[in-house]
């Protein structure tokens, strides 16, 4: 399964449990993450998870990435080019990445997240290829609060992309640092990293407003 997180030094999604990875258009992400300042962009694929007892934490452990990670959310508020207090609204297929619509190992999904004033954003990640977006939206978090770091998904399509949104609103996380969630029985967690990710932590950790750090005017 191929995907992307942003645009700055070098980031690739890798599937767990698989011994080949399918290299997407553009592997390597310049930033932290899938590609680090503008556009983020990684190889994924999907891990071997047993879909008929997909929890919220081996989805999350059937792939990972490797990347160069911002030194703290600053930095990675300069690489993003959206930074946004968001609510997760829904899950939905995203981008098929193959030879054709019916390409079963390159699956995505697109979680949708949403702002105060109804803003939508689409953000790509791996998707095991026999679970459904009915399992999907069993666990992960919809309805809770999150922090967002963003680049848009610039990749080319090279006839290799399918079921692409006509809108072009599609996003990658500029790093796996760059979702930051409010969850309902953890507090505050980094799905994509597992663990704190940073070097150097803000003062006072305990609110998502504690991880925003808009970007910069000018």
């Amino acid at each position: 399964m191929n995907s992307h997180i942003a645009n700055a030094q070098s980031v690739r999604i890798v599937p767990l449990g698989r011994k080949r990875q399918r290299r997407c258009s553009r592997c390597l992400l310049t930033l932290a993450i899938l590609i680090g300042a503008l556009s983020m962009s990684a190889c994924g694929s999907e891990g071997n998870v047993e879909v008929s007892s997909m929890t919220y934490d081996s989805y999350f452990a059937s792939f990972g990435y490797d990347y160069n990670p911002a030194a703290d959310i600053s930095e990675l508020s300069h690489r993003s080019a959206v930074v946004a207090i968001v609510t997760l609204v829904d899950i939905e297929d995203g981008r098929i990445f193959g030879d054709s619509a019916n390409s079963r190992g390159g699956k995505h999904l697109n979680l949708v997240f949403e702002t105060a004033d109804a803003t939508r954003y689409y953000v790509q990640l791996p998707r095991p290829s026999s679970s459904s977006i009915e399992q999907l939206r069993s666990v992960l978090p919809i309805g809770r609060q999150s922090v967002v770091y963003l680049q848009p998904n610039t990749d080319p399509d090279d006839g290799v992309w399918f079921n692409k949104r006509d809108d072009g609103n599609e996003w990658f996380f500029t790093t796996p640092q760059g979702w930051i969630l409010d969850h309902p029985d953890r507090g505050i967690v980094f799905p994509l990293t597992h663990d704190e990710p940073f070097q150097v932590v803000p003062v006072v950790t305990e609110t998502l407003s504690d991880w925003y750090v808009p970007k910069a005017s000018g």
